[in-house]
């Protein structure tokens, strides 16, 4: 025989869910939150806005109901409430009606009286308090949006004279630089929420300048530990980065904090981080804020004129780098690319509009995007800007016969002065593209005027011997001008002093054509052999007896073993 199966229980609910919807009904109710106003805050009175019980578990009455979990379960069941879905947050079912503290004519009854320790008048109008955590930026955390020390605004604080007297034998002029910027870096990391972001840029650039890491000699250190040790012997014991003492060499290693900083943020920072605004404008701050804590510290004053450079640096870097990577992106410009078109340089043949296999991938689906320019168009762009901007003679050589290439060379190109088109040029084009239209449209020229130089940085230590006995390419004769016709938008993003490393065909009737802009560089470009080292700095490579085979010790000689290293490059240079 078998019986129905009885019906199942309700979920069993907490002991203090009651007591929790009693006290929770109370703060909402008609009795009390009229005249409570910090939940009239919260809530808005007769708007009825959804209060935090997150807030309202840190009430004094609710600070006991373990775990905080319970009281959104324990508040759905109230036929007073209303819980929202992802149980942060309760309301009233109904909204209050009536007047509240919240009023500015509440409190002028003049008959009633109260004691004023008991009523706290609201000042008009009264705040709403933010029921919601304010939401953080994306990756960014709590502790990230805490100062760091790095902020543009932030000012090094008052040392008092004990800390003074302290920093004053830490950095005493009659210590070796090396001991003094050693406990400088240290006690500025110390300063500072080393934050990834910054963190990177730091130790980069640190080791950039020949300062090297390593993990810390002891280890942490107890309060027990620091207790016997004054601020210089803590700093050093702390210390990860240290500088080995052959930087004390003047003819290895020169103290160049404006050199170091130019070379890091014009050649190796974009090599390595890009363009991105924010990484260019953080790694300013890095740099910058690094500077004004030797200075206010008194870390250096014999650097101090150095150091006052290296701050200037860092505005202009952080104006530049910028516009740098858009100017890039711009140059030479679509005349300069009709031209390298039309006389065989980088852009010859690159056109893929009426390409096989293009045709193909177009009609699988493929976008290619405008790729190349051609011939007819490039023509047509290279004989307007002739007839508009060029002389009468450089018109008759087009005319009477084909111009070819005279010179065609790679080298540096510093800008010196930047010459938008004028109204009467606009004026032609304006009238050229109403011909054109709706075909083809061609922006107003302006010129770029540029002068030769020479980018001094690396050595092609592979090139043949007998022919570069140097070791290096033959350098650009410095000082040439030249000037190239370049649309206006593209101008826009130049500025005097921008370097370029470019290709420039030179025409016979005198044209200059800027066929190829390789890489754009900042006013201040500098190339130091650091970076060579910092990235390819060679370990040490030891061939022992046991490696190597019967023939080869034979062959070696019974001598040390550094006779079984022939090749120079296994020692690491």
């Amino acid at each position: 025989m078998t019986a129905p199966a009885e019906p199942l229980a309700a979920e069993a609910e907490h002991p203090n869910a009651p007591q929790i919807r009693r006290q929770v009904e109370y703060y909402f109710s008609d009795e009390n939150l009229p005249t409570d106003l910090h939940m009239l805050q919260c809530c808005g009175g007769r708007d009825n806005l959804p209060v935090s019980i997150g807030r309202i578990c840190g009430f004094k009455k609710m600070r006991g109901f373990k775990p905080k979990s319970i009281v959104p379960a324990a508040l759905r069941k109230s036929a007073f409430l209303v819980v929202s879905d992802d149980g942060k947050q309760v309301s009233r079912k109904v909204p209050l009606r009536g007047p509240c503290a919240l009023d500015p004519d509440y409190y002028k009854d003049d008959e009633i009286a109260y004691d004023p320790r008991a009523r706290v008048l609201a000042v008009q109008p009264v705040p709403l308090l933010q029921q919601k955590k304010a939401e953080l930026p994306p990756g960014m955390t709590k502790g990230m949006m805490k100062p760091t020390g790095f902020e543009e605004t932030y000012v090094e604080p008052p040392i008092t004279p004990a800390e003074a007297k302290a920093e004053e034998a830490m950095y005493d002029p009659d210590k070796h630089f090396v001991e003094r910027i050693e406990i400088a870096i240290q006690r500025f990391k110390e300063k500072r929420k080393m934050h990834e972001v910054y963190s990177n840029i730091f130790n980069k650039w640190m080791r950039f300048g020949g300062v090297e890491s390593a993990p810390r000699m002891f280890g942490g250190l107890s309060q027990k530990d620091m207790a016997g040790m004054d601020a210089e012997e803590i700093a050093r014991a702390r210390a990860v980065h240290q500088v080995p003492w052959d930087r004390e060499d003047p003819k290895q290693w020169v103290v160049d904090f404006t050199g170091v900083g130019e070379a890091f943020l014009s050649s190796f920072f974009p090599a390595h981080y890009g363009f991105n605004p924010q990484q260019i404008k953080t790694a300013c701050q890095v740099l910058r804020s690094f500077y004004n804590y030797l200075i206010y510290h008194s870390v250096c004053p014999e650097y101090r004129e150095d150091l006052d450079g290296a701050r200037k640096l860092c505005d202009t870097a952080e104006k530049e780098l910028s516009k740098v990577y858009n100017a890039g992106l711009s140059l030479p410009g679509a005349f300069n690319t009709a031209a390298s078109t039309i006389f065989g340089g980088s852009k010859s043949g690159t056109y893929t509009g009426n390409m096989e296999w293009a045709t193909k991938v177009r009609e699988d689906g493929v976008d290619l995007g405008e790729v190349g320019v051609m011939d007819e168009e490039a023509r047509i762009t290279f004989r307007t800007a002739v007839a508009i901007m060029g002389t009468d003679e450089h018109q008759a050589l087009l005319d009477t016969r084909a111009v070819n290439v005279s010179k065609d060379e790679l080298f540096g190109l510093e800008i010196v002065a930047i010459n938008y088109s004028d109204q009467l040029t606009r004026k032609m084009y304006a009238r050229q593209n109403g011909f054109m239209a709706p075909k083809l449209y061609l922006e107003s020229l302006g010129t770029l005027i540029c002068r030769s130089f020479h980018v001094d940085d690396f050595n092609e230590y592979d090139l043949p011997k007998d022919k570069y006995p140097t070791g290096r390419l033959p350098e650009t004769e410095d000082g040439n001008q030249y000037e190239f016709w370049v649309e206006d938008h593209a101008l826009e993003e130049c500025f005097v002093g921008m370097k370029v490393d470019a290709r420039v065909l030179t025409l016979e009737d005198g044209i200059t054509i800027l066929d190829d802009v390789r890489e754009a560089m900042c006013s201040f470009y500098k190339w130091l052999p650091n970076e060579l080292w910092i990235n390819r700095h060679p370990k040490e490579v030891v061939i022992r007896k046991k490696d190597l085979d019967e023939e080869d010790v034979k062959e070696g000689g019974e001598g040390g073993e550094e006779r079984f290293v022939e090749d120079e490059s296994v020692h690491g240079g």
